[in-house]
């Protein structure tokens, strides 16, 4: 017992030298990032732009393995999925389609129950739900 002991805190410690490399902030070109409406901007950043935005505030957690491989994924898939930081560089069909699919995904997906857990602050109410789906189903009339 005590030798798994031992081997279990030497992985554990091994792991630590396999960072995940994600930058927390990404550059950003002037012009680029989203301009929602005052609350829905607030919404959004509250809830989405730590793995939705090229600005993410990473909890301290998020530097200990093997946690820090899960948080850092998410953070990456999330940016490359959707990145409201580069949103006026997606061209209008690629806009057309996050807009319509939006209002679905924070109805039955997002934020991630995963990231709810440590970040309570971020969980949408039916007002923040019925802002956002209202914005996105307005924005996307621009763009029909």
């Amino acid at each position: 017992m005590k030798k798994l002991l031992i081997f279990l805190i030497l992985v554990f410690i091994g792991i630590q030298f396999y960072p995940m490399n994600v930058p927390a902030d990404l550059p950003v070109k002037e012009g680029d990032a989203l301009e929602a409406p005052e609350n829905v901007q607030a919404i959004l950043e509250r809830s989405c732009f730590d793995c939705h935005s090229s600005h993410t505030k990473f909890p301290w957690y998020s530097n200990i393995a093997p946690v820090s491989w899960f948080t850092k994924d998410h953070v990456k898939e999330g940016r490359e999925h959707l990145n409201f930081s580069t949103w006026n560089s997606y061209d209008d069909e690629k806009k057309l389609k996050y807009l319509e699919k939006l209002p679905k995904a924070i109805k039955e997906k997002m934020p991630m129950a995963s990231y709810l857990i440590m970040h309570k602050e971020a969980k949408l109410s039916e007002e923040d739900k019925k802002a956002i789906a209202e914005w996105a189903t307005e924005a996307a009339f621009d763009f029909e």
